[in-house]
C-alpha cells in the first residue's frame, strides 16, 4: 500500500478541448487507491472550450484549473509550480495521453523502490488512429522516436546513461526539486509559434544531470501518445522535423564552437557550405519520394540537420547584436 503518497499530475494544453476531454476521460479510469492526486490542468490562452471541458470533470477528478494568458508550455508549468502547493512527486504528462490504469501506482511503487533517486521516467508509445492509414515512413526507428514520442529503452527498471532522459509525457520529479528552485526554460518549447524549438522538459532534465541528479527508467509505469490523424501527414512531419532541429542548437549549443571562437568568418563558410550540401541533398531526396514513394525519412532526417545548422547561425547573430556596443 503507498499509503499518504502525494502526487500532482501537470498538464499544460491549448485549444485542444477535445482531445484534453479524452485524456480526462481516461484519467477517470486510473487506479489511485491509497494516494493523494491532484491533476492540475494549465490552460494557455485557449479560444476553444478547454475550460469548460475541465470543469466538466471537477465532480468526478480531484481537478485544479490554471489559466496562463502568456504563450508558452513551460510558462504554463512555472506557473503551476510557482501558485499550487504542489505534492511529494510531480509528474508531467501531456493532453493527449492514455495512461495505463495502474501508472499512478507505477510511479509510487518505483519512487518508494528507488529512494536516491529524485527523478524518473516510464515507457511511452504512440497508439495509432484505427480509423486512418499509417504510412510506412511512420514507424522509421527515428521518426517514431522524435516524431511521435516512443520511449522503452530497457525492459527493467535501470538507471539512464548519460545523455539518456526521461520523455516530458511520462516522467516524475521529487517536489523538493521545484522547492529549491528549478524551474523550466521559457525561451524553448511549445510557445503558440508554428516553428517553435522543441525540448521544453530536456533542459531542465539536463540541468539537473550537470547538479549530479541521476535519473531512473520505470517500464511499468506506462502511458500511450494518441497520435491524431493530421499527425500522420508528411507537413506535420516536415514541422516536427524543422522543431526538433531548432530544438537540438538550442540545448546542445551552437555548433563547431571551437572553430567560432578561433575565427568567425571560417565558421560562417562553413555554415554555408554544409547547409548548401544539406539542400542539395534535401532536394535529391525529394526528386526519389516523389518518383518511387520511398526516402521520406531521410528528407526529415536532412530537415532536421539543415535546421540544426540555420538555427546555430540564428544564435551567432543573436549574440552578435546583443553584443555589439550601442551609440
Amino acid at each position: 500500500m503507498n499509503s499518504d503518497l502525494d502526487l500532482s499530475v501537470l498538464i499544460a494544453t491549448y485549444n485542444r478541448a477535445e482531445i484534453l476531454r479524452e485524456t480526462l476521460e481516461a484519467f477517470t479510469r486510473l487506479n489511485r487507491e491509497g494516494l493523494s492526486v491532484e491533476f492540475i490542468v494549465i490552460d494557455n490562452n485557449s479560444l476553444d472550450d478547454t475550460k469548460s471541458v475541465v470543469e466538466s470533470f471537477f465532480g468526478r477528478l480531484p481537478l485544479v484549473y490554471l489559466f496562463e494568458p502568456a504563450s508558452g508550455k513551460n510558462r504554463a508549468l512555472n506557473k503551476a509550480i510557482n501558485e499550487v502547493e504542489l505534492g511529494e512527486i510531480v509528474a508531467f504528462t501531456d493532453d493527449d495521453v492514455r495512461p495505463a490504469a495502474d501508472w499512478l501506482q507505477a510511479m509510487a511503487t518505483a519512487t518508494r523502490r528507488w529512494p536516491d533517486y529524485d527523478l524518473f521516467g516510464g515507457q511511452l508509445h504512440p497508439v495509432f488512429p484505427e480509423a486512418t492509414p499509417v504510412p510506412k515512413w511512420a514507424y522509421d526507428r527515428d521518426i517514431v522516436r522524435w516524431g511521435y514520442g516512443l520511449h522503452a529503452p530497457a525492459d527493467c527498471d535501470k538507471p539512464y546513461p548519460k545523455g539518456g532522459h526521461p520523455c516530458g509525457a511520462n516522467m516524475w520529479i521529487r517536489g523538493k526539486i521545484f522547492a529549491n528552485g528549478h524551474r523550466y526554460d521559457e525561451t524553448i518549447g511549445p510557445s503558440g509559434k508554428m516553428l517553435f524549438a522543441m525540448g521544453s522538459e530536456t533542459s531542465l532534465l539536463l540541468e539537473l544531470e550537470s547538479e549530479g541528479f541521476p535519473m531512473m527508467y520505470v517500464p511499468d509505469a506506462i502511458v500511450g501518445h494518441s497520435i491524431q490523424p493530421n499527425q500522420l501527414s508528411e507537413r506535420y512531419m516536415l514541422r516536427r522535423a524543422v522543431r526538433y532541429g531548432r530544438g537540438l542548437a538550442r540545448i546542445r549549443g551552437v555548433s563547431k564552437a571551437n572553430l567560432l571562437k578561433r575565427s568567425r568568418m571560417l565558421w560562417y563558410l562553413f555554415r554555408a557550405f554544409v547547409s548548401c550540401y544539406l539542400i542539395l541533398a534535401f532536394l535529391f531526396r525529394m526528386g526519389v519520394f516523389s518518383l518511387s514513394g520511398r526516402g521520406y525519412e531521410k528528407m526529415c532526417h536532412i530537415a532536421i540537420w539543415f535546421t540544426f545548422h540555420a538555427e546555430s547561425f540564428r544564435m551567432v547573430r543573436e549574440r552578435h547584436v546583443s553584443s555589439a556596443p550601442s551609440c
